[in-house]
């Protein structure tokens, strides 16, 4: 059986080495690590300039780099001259190299055999072994491993164990490497790098947006003569360690961070002091429980097929590892704090596609990510000034302050569904988890944002009714299009909460009543068909066969943009995403039509797509739509040999893959479609079994799913209500119901 809790790379090759990078990140929500190696490669600088311009990332061509370092603290935002404001990567700090007769261990250049590095999920360590095959002809055994506290967030471990065939000397190096650039930009604005006591070094800088970021590192050797050898922008202590043939040398080294942001400003020497006597074992356990406690809220069990088993852990933890809890000044960025491909910022994808995993497995964190869009609520009111409308227009590439910072301008000034969004996932949050949420700061969110529809809206003579113009739906490739069906339907639910709300003025929540009753989702001839907008049906076909001659690629690589626009082809769910987000709206006859229509022009070029078809298609009764559909959502990180996670995890693609799992395969519904825990289970044949943890309106239960029953234990104080495909029962505090298996087509093929 395979091990469906570790992530292995083995052997290691260059040609993937950036996507394990990007898939071994670690993090503690505070601080986050890419997965690089420690003694990195020669060749590869980290300090080149150059010009990252403003493109499409479908389509973009990212830099050819054998590596990327990438140490990232939530919050930290620099300018750039042309991409606005970025995530800054700071200095490098795992460095913690051996040298033998010379010789530098180096992947690429040294002989090396029986390499492992494994990303052990449950603990959330990184743990690398090799044996290094010297010029000098010793064999040394070499173990690294670390992890990013859980239970201290500031705080970073690493351990090297050497040993050796024969009796050697290891030079060994360690330090902070501080020249470093984020998409070829420099954000320091100053830097210094000291020793810091025998075995340490410290660093302490400042950003260009006036952030005081600082870092210590110090090491725990059996050795006490070390040099000091300081750069610029780098420092690292060197010193000599003797191996004995056969005896093991262990050499740990701790690192903590602090930056000017932090709610309670500490010196990083004070955290290190805090942990002087502490092992490396009593650490790594501390650690190790709170990963232990988030996985019992969060893991969902596969039996049957270890791969898919394997993609939903990994999914899993790297939503836990990227969330920082308690802290709504900042969300969850699009690459989940593992890379620089979208800079950092926040996207729709917090609301639908995040929020959904934390809302319904642990609410506090979903709870900072809907307060993240309330905090931010002066940005969203600064955006809509700056265009010159009335209340909250929220941004469609966030920074930490809601500022609008995306630099392409299709994007930028038309995909404005993400301001209802927003308040769909405010919606979202007070009918799961705490029902007089919008009472409270956040119901202004919804008063503005209502303000900013009124005057976004056209009336256009003769129709009597508002319609919404010049918009992009979730669709990237029809853009500048009228009356988008989800946009519009987004903002109409959004108008009415607002109608409805308490604090608004009577004549608005009239005027918001009437526009969201008006604004239109469109029919085709048949009356069945949803347009995804005015005219779609009427755009050029897309002549797929001869213009998408790689599908290996994303279309918008292979033809113009001016071909794109003028096209009937789709960058993923649209009026498909709507159906899913308004379930009881729509018939299964609609869904089909919508399904039938749409699916043949989708090119799934979005990490986003084909997790939703898969969700749609398992309701369908699609067999095998949606495990296609799975198998190529499940697979976006993991496939390291097209790239995969290399510009940085798609943290949504996670977020997708949790409901396709939980929303799809299990059928439930969420608090936006059903008042009480309601299951409709349609698990792939190659599934014998389905389990995870929910929390439903504050009740904890455990869903457990097998092909001849699905069992409900209600791990909570109050009794819960369950739908199992149409069987209802009230299950008891503590108690647990089982229901018979639904007689109908399973949702899956085999592996």
């Amino acid at each position: 059986m395979a091990d469906t809790w570790s992530l292995v790379e083995s052997p290691f090759r260059i040609a993937t080495a950036k996507a394990y990078e990007g898939l071994f990140t670690q993090g503690s929500g505070y601080l986050h690590v890419r997965g690089s190696l420690e003694e990195h490669l020669e060749g590869a600088p980290q300090n080149t300039a150059y010009t990252r311009m403003p493109a499409s990332v479908t389509s973009e061509k990212f830099r050819e780099v054998k590596v990327q370092w990438g140490t990232y603290v939530p919050g930290l935002f620099g300018r750039h001259p042309l991409l606005n404001h970025e995530m800054i990567n700071l200095p490098f700090f795992l460095d913690l190299v051996p040298v033998v007769g010379g010789e530098k261990l180096d992947m690429e250049l040294s002989r090396i055999r029986d390499y492992r590095r494994e990303l052990l999920l449950r603990t959330a360590v990184l743990r690398r072994t090799l044996v290094w095959q010297t010029r000098q002809g010793a064999e040394v055994q070499v173990t690294f491993e670390r992890f990013a506290s859980a239970a201290r967030p500031s705080l970073f471990v690493q351990r090297m164990t050497l040993s050796a065939d024969r009796s050697v000397t290891v030079a060994l190096r360690a330090g902070i490497d501080g020249d470093v650039r984020t998409n070829g930009y420099d954000h320091f604005t100053a830097i210094a790098v000291d020793r810091d006591g025998p075995r340490g070094v410290a660093c302490r800088l400042t950003t260009d947006a006036g952030d005081d970021v600082r870092l210590a590192t110090r090491l725990r050797v059996p050795a006490d003569s070390w040099a000091y050898d300081g750069r610029a922008r780098g420092g690292w202590i060197t010193g000599r360690l003797a191996l004995a043939a056969g005896l093991p040398v262990t050499v740990e080294k701790l690192t903590a961070v602090a930056t000017s942001r932090d709610v309670a400003p500490a010196e990083p020497a004070a955290a290190l002091q805090a942990v002087a006597d502490r092992s490396y074992e009593s650490l790594e356990a501390e650690h190790a429980a709170v990963w232990t406690e988030r996985w019992a809220r969060s893991d969902v069990v596969v039996e049957g097929d270890d791969r898919s088993q394997l993609a939903l852990r990994a999914s899993v933890y790297h939503l836990l590892r990227s969330h920082v809890a308690g802290d709504p000044r900042v969300a969850i960025d699009a690459k989940g704090y593992a890379g620089e491909a979208y800079w950092g910022r926040f996207f729709w994808d917090t609301e639908m596609y995040l929020l959904p995993f934390f809302l319904y497995t642990d609410p506090p964190r979903a709870r900072t990510l809907v307060d993240f869009r309330v905090q931010s609520l002066p940005g969203a009111m600064a955006n809509a000034a700056e265009y010159g409308y009335a209340g909250a227009r929220y941004a469609w590439e966030s920074d930490s302050r809601g500022r609008e910072c995306c630099p392409n301008w299709p994007y930028r000034d038309h995909e404005v569904h993400v301001t209802a969004d927003v308040v769909y996932a405010m919606l979202h949050y007070a009918r799961a988890a705490e029902a007089d949420y919008l009472a409270g700061p956040a119901g202004q969110v919804l008063l503005e944002t209502a303000r900013y529809w009124m005057q976004r809206m056209d009336w256009r003579p003769g129709e009597g009714r508002p319609s919404l113009l010049g918009v992009m739906g979730p669709d990237e490739y029809t853009p500048i299009s009228n009356n988008n069906a989800y946009t519009n339907r987004m903002v109409s639910l959004a108008l009415a909460a607002a109608a409805a709300h308490p604090a608004a003025p009577p004549d608005e929540a009239k005027s918001f009543a009437a526009a969201a009753a008006g604004l239109p989702v469109l029919r085709g001839l048949d009356g069945v068909l949803v347009l995804q907008c005015e005219d779609f049906d009427r755009l050029a076909e897309p002549r797929f066969d001869c213009l998408w001659r790689d599908r290996t690629r994303p279309l918008a690589s292979q033809v113009s943009q001016e071909r794109l626009y003028r096209s009937k082809c789709l960058k993923q769910a649209d009026v498909l995403m709507m159906m899913l987000q308004f379930a009881g709206e729509f018939s299964d006859a609609e869904v089909r039509r919508a399904w039938d229509y749409y699916l043949p022009y989708t090119t799934h070029d979005s990490s986003l797509s084909a997790g939703i078809h898969a969700i749609l298609a398992a309701r369908l009764g699609l067999a095998e739509e949606a495990w296609r559909f799975w198998r190529q959502s499940a697979e976006i990180d993991l496939d390291v040999a097209h790239g995969g996670a290399a510009e940085g995890v798609h943290i949504a693609g996670a977020g997708a893959n949790w409901q396709v799992a939980v929303l799809g395969f299990a059928g439930m519904a969420t608090a936006m479609q059903s008042d009480g825990l309601h299951l409709d289970p349609r698990p792939p044949q190659a599934w014998s079994r389905l389990a995870f943890p929910i929390v439903w309106k504050g009740c904890p239960a455990y869903v457990d799913i097998t092909p001849d029953k699905t069992t409900v234990a209600n791990r909570g104080a109050q009794a819960l209500r369950v739908d199992v495909g149409g069987e209802r029962r009230e299950i008891s505090a503590g108690a647990t119901a089982t229901f018979p298996a639904l007689q109908r087509r399973r949702a899956g093929g085999g592996v």
